[in-house]
């Protein structure tokens, strides 16, 4: 799982890179110039959530609320296991593992990135009068593949992250492998050392 932890950790550091702080807050604030205006014309409580109230589990040491709900939420509508041989959500620490994998963030990656993930959340606000965590299944997976698809380098960005986040904060437990007959990466097996994204010799 370390391992796991490290490789999400590195391509989520290169994904963020080209995004110099000074940008990435010009380009999150002209994103959510549509949110201030709604907050500014007597809407802010659109940004609201029934969410809010749910506090996140005290063994979390980076997620508060907020970011514990917002994977939450992204967990029920990017792992559709439901009905499938596939281990159920509900018992696979997602969250918790996201939390993990942001601890082998550098810190100021990783709040570069919690600046992102308010973003990505409060941003819905602007189109669908609701923050992300609120919208149904259908918008929210719209929601998503537009931030995945954006011509916004760090809106594509943002995208990427939350995404890579939710399914191998899945996918790392050993216990949801046996449903896809997958039984470990062949390097620990074989004893290969791990050189992380380095190109293979020629």
């Amino acid at each position: 799982m370390t391992e796991s932890r490290k490789q999400v950790a590195g391509e989520v550091a290169a994904a963020i890179a080209p995004l110099s702080r000074r940008r990435f807050l010009k380009v999150a604030l002209w994103a959510t110039a549509g949110v201030t205006a709604l907050a500014a014309g007597g809407f802010a409580i659109l940004r609201r959530s029934p969410r809010d109230r749910l506090e996140a589990p005290a063994n979390l040491s980076y997620l508060d609320s907020s970011r514990y709900q917002l994977f939450v939420r992204l967990a029920e509508i990017l792992l559709p296991v439901t009905g499938t041989a596939l281990l159920p959500v509900e018992k696979v620490p997602v969250v918790a593992n996201v939390d993990a994998i942001l601890g082998a963030l550098h810190p100021d990656v990783r709040k570069q990135l919690f600046i992102g993930l308010s973003l990505f959340d409060n941003a819905a606000v602007a189109g669908h009068w609701k923050r992300f965590v609120d919208l149904s299944d259908a918008d929210a997976l719209a929601y998503v593949s537009d931030w995945l698809n954006s011509d916004v380098m760090p809106k594509r960005a943002i995208g990427f992250v939350v995404t890579k986040f939710t399914h191998t904060g899945y996918w790392m437990d050993e216990r949801t492998w046996p449903a896809i007959e997958f039984d470990g990466a062949v390097t620990k097996k074989w004893g290969i050392p791990s050189r992380g994204n380095q190109p293979a010799p020629v």
